[in-house]
């Protein structure tokens, strides 16, 4: 199956390519500081956000705190500098050697004795705030994404509603109530999958982005929350209960805002690495 997206991206760099006659970016590179490969995301446009609507106000009938999918409008074309994102999720084992190289005083809340639980190295880390993540991604060289870089990685040039495709198909992601209920190892879902060949943007944990929970250039809808107050997770996760089973929430582009100083024993991180950082 790799193959097959490394195929898919070469194909984006020679569109990339041809019109700068610049050398070839390699599809795939490894993080100097903590190792992680990463992948290419080439340059050029995408489809973001969405124009659904929830005409039966579903929300109002489960109790969601917001309208479904209004903070997501209007779906429009972005165009993006190509730039490098983690492969998987930030794991246990490489946020722990990050804590041991500086000395960091600070551990995931669902550590005991300075350490991850046993059994966890690779899953994701989770159990950290947004400003720790920062503080992991600033230590690597690297970034947070953008809510446009995690979107267009998660979901490829053509707008897939899922990083698979447009149907959703149980067990293809750790999402829900209908898998682990808990984490898993990063990339071990292989149908969780993008475009690109990143991994668990569907399901395991939800995402840290870089960007406060603003509305999207042309969006009208009025949210007391809007501002800059609160950060944006992105994608889905496990969850032992909830509303998982709504479609409005298995959705790659799933939008959450919450405060960048709490943390959440579902929500995690990985890195990006804009290309002319990287050269």
């Amino acid at each position: 199956m790799l193959k097959k997206y490394t195929a898919i991206v070469l194909l984006c760099l020679g569109v990339f390519l041809a019109g700068c006659g610049e050398r070839p970016l390699p599809p795939v590179k490894v993080s100097p500081v903590d190792q992680k490969e990463m992948v290419l995301i080439p340059a050029g446009e995408f489809i973001m956000g969405t124009n659904k609507t929830d005409p039966e106000n579903t929300h109002q009938k489960i109790g969601t705190v917001k309208p479904l999918y209004l903070d997501q409008h209007p779906e429009r074309k972005v165009t993006l500098e190509a730039y490098y994102i983690d492969r998987t999720e930030v794991t246990n084992a490489e946020f722990k050697r990050f804590v041991d190289a500086v000395q960091f005083p600070d551990f995931p809340s669902n550590w005991k004795n300075e350490t991850y639980p046993e059994g966890k190295a690779d899953h994701p880390v989770t159990g950290v705030t947004w400003h720790e993540a920062l503080t992991y991604a600033l230590w690597a060289e690297k970034q947070l994404p953008t809510e446009a870089q995690w979107e267009k990685a998660a979901r490829g040039t053509e707008g897939f509603e899922y990083p698979w495709g447009n149907e959703y198909v149980k067990g293809h992601a750790n999402v829900g109530i209908e898998d682990a209920k808990g984490t898993i190892p990063v990339g071990s879902k292989p149908q969780d999958v993008s475009p690109y060949g990143v991994y668990d943007m569907a399901g395991n944990v939800m995402e840290w982005t870089a960007d406060w929970y603003l509305p999207y250039p042309g969006n009208t809808n009025k949210d007391v929350r809007f501002g800059k107050t609160l950060k944006v997770l992105r994608g889905n996760a496990f969850q032992k209960a909830g509303h998982y089973f709504l479609d409005a929430y298995r959705y790659a582009f799933n939008r959450t805002e919450v405060p960048p100083d709490e943390f959440f024993e579902n929500v995690g991180f990985r890195c990006v690495l804009p290309v002319a950082a990287s050269k």
